[in-house]
């Protein structure tokens, strides 16, 4: 879709809402980035954007922003395969999570999205205090426990800061379709024997994934999402199993479901999905952000629990598919309804800092 027919008011695919609590994506305005890569760090922001290792494709052409990237703390965020291709700045060994507080106190930023490795626990974390030191918003796309974790949602609430997470959902992926033929088989009776979803793509997220040991909480929260759709998912083989350069930033799903129907009688479906990986995740930001500056408006802290089964894989409350899509549609629907009473106190001014060291 061209940027004339988006501005004709055509809708823009994939996009659920135009507004969420009176946001529109209009509003979204970046003014703070944090990075662990030597190549972005010091960089604008939409250069940034283009440099390797990134396969990422470009859609669209991006100005400046005059938001230069700044060094993060790199702690475990970087290790692996992850540590063959990309070369860590210098300066991310001195930057401390109240370099991180101060940075985004002095943006004035209002939420933060942490795309950090999977695998990269302790600098997820420090992200996190430093959002809650800083009356900063956080939503987790990681499969690093955040939201899950008692002692970070207590911070978050005790500080009346808004919390999202675990584990960004791609707007329609393997964890999204699994989930609601899952639920589509259990609502008409019939019993899940076994089933199994296979992913493999080319970006650096895959890179990484393919590393045991970095793996293991993308594996977990998989599982997770599936027992929140109804079955034992204890010793299902879900989540990355390849990293195929030539992909680049597609990913590709094998999902496989057997069941039982009456008089035990078999039924069996095989699927495969492919999907552009990052504007599938770039769907979801666009509701997550919103959702996250809308409840600091109205005052809402810790985490966003009706939001976060549709959102995110590993949320703290786990839903069937249908009923994570119906608690995420009612939250926009009251922010609706209350978007004029809290627009008249505060200024209507949503902005996005990130923290990244890898771009998938």
């Amino acid at each position: 879709m061209t940027l004339a027919h988006r501005s004709a008011g055509t809708p823009l695919p994939g996009v659920m809402h135009e507004r969420i609590g009176g946001y529109a994506l209009a509003n979204v305005t970046f003014v703070q980035a944090f990075e662990a890569d030597a190549n972005k760090v010091g960089r604008d922001l939409a250069d940034a954007l283009r440099q390797a290792p990134t396969a990422a494709v470009h859609h669209l052409e991006v100005p400046p922003l005059g938001v230069v990237v700044q060094a993060g703390p790199a702690l475990d965020g970087i290790a692996g395969r992850l540590a063959e291709t990309i070369s860590v700045h210098p300066d991310c060994a001195d930057v401390t999570a109240e370099d991180v507080t101060a940075a985004l106190r002095g943006s004035r930023a209002d939420v933060l999205v942490c795309f950090l490795p999977t695998g990269a626990t302790e600098a997820v974390r420090t992200y996190a205090r430093a959002c809650a030191a800083a009356g900063v918003a956080f939503v987790n796309a990681t499969p690093e426990l955040v939201a899950n974790n008692p002692e970070l949602s207590a911070l978050f609430a005790e500080r009346g800061v808004p919390l999202l997470g675990d584990d960004l959902r791609s707007h329609l992926g393997a964890t999204t379709l699994h989930t609601a033929l899952l639920e589509l088989l259990i609502s008409r009776g019939l019993r899940v024997k076994d089933t199994y979803q296979l992913n493999v793509g080319g970006n650096t997220d895959f890179l990484n994934l393919s590393d045991p040991a970095r793996s293991a909480s993308k594996q977990a929260s998989k599982r997770r999402a599936l027992t929140s759709a109804g079955i034992d998912a204890s010793e299902v083989a879900a989540g990355p199993n390849g990293y195929v350069k030539h992909l680049g930033d597609r990913k590709v799903c094998f999902l496989r479901i057997e069941a039982e129907s009456i008089l035990d009688a078999p039924v069996a479906m095989e699927v495969r999905l492919e999907v552009e990986d990052s504007p599938n995740a770039a769907a979801v930001i666009a509701n997550a952000v919103r959702v996250a500056k809308c409840a600091a408006d109205q005052g809402l802290a810790g985490v966003i629990d009706p939001v976060c089964a549709f959102l995110f894989k590993s949320p703290r409350v786990g839903l069937p598919e249908s009923e994570g899509l119906s608690a995420f549609q009612g939250f926009v629907s009251r922010a609706a309804a209350a978007a004029p009473e809290w627009h008249g106190h505060r200024e209507a001014r949503p902005l996005l800092a990130s923290a990244r060291q890898e771009v998938a």
